[in-house]
């Protein structure tokens, strides 16, 4: 009886004859090799190592990863997460990791507009 139950554990151990494994798809390894699948356009409000912190106009603060892929620019032209200060105008393309964390692909300051020339409008004179 024992052996009988020792030679059904190691058969269970087995899979089916004829099924073959189910095989799980490959993850991405490199996050810069995808599309990003989001932009965000606000103001930076920090980034350390790990995070990067961007406040939305509605009021909100979201926060995504910052990886070996994040470039950041300013002008065009590569520069470093240290070289934007809190309140700057960003703009972030953004993509997923496998358990749809964000992830910062490109940061890119946005060019403040210039404030539109203040004409002075005169009040009608009303006549009495």
């Amino acid at each position: 009886m024992t052996t009988l139950l020792l030679a059904a554990l190691i058969l269970m151990q087995y899979p089916y004859p004829g099924r073959a494994p189910i095989r799980q798809p490959s993850p991405v390894t490199n996050p810069a090799d995808t599309d990003a699948v989001a932009t965000f356009t606000g103001t930076f409000k920090s980034a350390d190592k790990k995070y990067l912190f961007l406040d939305l106009e509605d009021g909100n603060t979201m926060r995504m990863y910052i990886t070996g892929a994040t470039k950041f620019f300013r002008d065009d032209k590569a520069v470093k997460a240290a070289d934007f200060h809190t309140g700057d105008a960003v703009s972030v393309d953004v993509s997923r990791d496998n358990r749809l964390n964000l992830l910062a692909v490109r940061v890119t300051a946005v060019p403040s507009k210039p404030d539109p020339p203040k004409s002075e409008k005169k009040a009608p004179a009303s006549e009495q």
